[in-house]
């Protein structure tokens, strides 16, 4: 029993040091901290958004669909070691599910914006739902991330709309498109994410990649993507909010209105290409 003590002791000492000097030593690979005015709803992104706030060779890493336990610690692991931020736009049904998670991402410095409550596509919803799944998906994620979080928000699909874009304009939100497509929905292969997002990124130079943290595959992928980036000399800029989302009073769907999103888990299971975005 004393033998083991010791052998847990030593191991202990080891790991202690480790961790502290990955956070105090690392080299990151980020540049700066960009402030977002997000008054009258701006676009961010390819094709309607605003191409110059990023400098060539810099990207912003952005997450949808979370949180999930099976990758996204395992993703937060992989940025706290390179000493960078990103953006996670979360699913309010997810955030419900897993309230530890959010509050992790929240605590680890990260940016948290939304992805409606439930990923379904609002181009086809009649108003009232609509704006009733961006509104509880907002409430809900700043409520478990126990602290204010942006006015960002991602459409499921990128599929937007004139009511959709009207609304978020009318209520000082930006918009998020993407420049670059890891196609981790399309594909298990960390491998294939890595080299689609450096591909993408070796012809426009820069942007927002778009990643899902409820893969497995995608986490696995994580650390020589971020490795990859700080080689090819690309920079990770962080995109703060300049003021936090003012939430609405809007409650979630009754339980066990699930989407196919949540019923999908656990995600690496699921049929490829059967959830883009």
């Amino acid at each position: 029993m004393r033998r083991a003590l010791l052998s847990l002791c030593a191991l202990l000492a080891l790991i202690a040091p480790a961790r502290a000097g990955g956070e105090q030593g690392c080299a990151p690979s980020q540049s700066r901290t960009i402030e977002i005015d997000t008054t009258g709803g701006p676009w961010f992104g390819a094709p309607y958004g605003d191409h110059d706030f990023l400098a060539a060779g810099e990207v912003v890493l952005t997450f949808d669909d979370g949180p999930a336990p099976r990758s996204t610690p395992h993703i937060l692991a992989a940025l706290a070691a390179a000493c960078v931020k990103a953006t996670f736009f979360m699913v309010g049904e997810m955030a419900a599910e897993y309230p530890d998670l959010v509050r992790e991402v929240a605590e680890q410095g990260h940016t948290i914006g939304t992805h409606t409550w439930s990923h379904r596509n609002l181009k086809r919803l009649p108003e009232d739902k609509m704006k009733a799944e961006i509104e509880a998906a907002f409430t809900l994620v700043a409520k478990e991330a126990g602290a204010p979080i942006a006015p960002f928000f991602r459409y499921p699909y990128l599929s937007d709309s004139p009511a959709t874009v009207a609304y978020l304009k009318s209520r000082n939100i930006a918009q998020f498109a993407i420049d670059v497509d890891s196609y981790d929905w399309r594909t298990r292969n960390a491998q294939s994410v890595v080299r689609r997002v450096m591909a993408g990124l070796e012809r426009r130079g820069r942007g927002i990649i778009l990643l899902h943290d409820i893969h497995p595959s995608t986490a696995a992928a994580m650390p020589e993507l971020l490795a990859q980036l700080k080689a090819k000399g690309y920079r990770i800029v962080e995109l703060r909010a300049k003021a936090p989302v003012e939430t609405l009073a809007y409650d979630a769907p009754a339980k066990g209105a699930k989407s196919r999103l949540h019923r999908a888990l656990p995600f690496d299971r699921r049929p490829k290409a059967s959830l883009s975005w």
